[in-house]
């Protein structure tokens, strides 16, 4: 069952249904309709299997979000709900929320796919705090041998 089905019967057990944009919402890359370019550039990824680290940029509501959860269900399958952290950086956007919850999530124990590895999705990140960017980024480095085999770069999208 998809996380949407599964969003929709959560929703109608507690008596009210999804909004419109949740309910019909993508699910897969091949669900999304424009910008082919650069989703085909993530199914690559997607087959690959070698995330790298991405920015992608863009005006409100062209599918930001929807196209990275796409490519985080593509590449983890069951395992998504356990390899995949979501914050809004504007909300959570201080220098313990690093320290804190992604330091944790980069810290747990999950099986993932063979040559898969955990997605950690800032939403917003550009109103992170510095000492959040910094402390973010050596995460990043202490965490790098272990979740990364092969190289990185910094793809921007969009």
């Amino acid at each position: 069952m998809s996380s949407t089905a599964n969003k929709a019967k959560q929703a109608a057990d507690i008596g009210y249904e999804l909004p419109w944009v949740e309910k019909y919402r993508p699910q897969s890359l091949d669900d999304i309709v424009g910008n082919a370019e650069t989703i085909d550039r993530l199914k690559v990824i997607a087959q690959d299997g070698n995330c790298p680290h991405i920015i992608i940029s863009g005006m409100p509501g062209i599918g930001k979000t929807t196209s990275i959860h796409c490519l985080a269900h593509a590449m983890l399958g069951d395992a998504y709900k356990e390899g995949v952290l979501e914050l809004n950086a504007s909300d959570e956007r201080g220098i313990d929320v690093v320290r804190g919850k992604i330091k944790a999530f980069a810290q747990k124990k999950v099986t993932l796919p063979p040559g898969r590895h955990k997605i950690v999705i800032l939403d917003e990140a550009d109103s992170m705090t510095t000492g959040a960017q910094q402390a973010m980024r050596r995460t990043m480095e202490i965490f790098s041998s272990t979740t990364r085999k092969r190289n990185r770069t910094l793809v921007r999208l969009f």
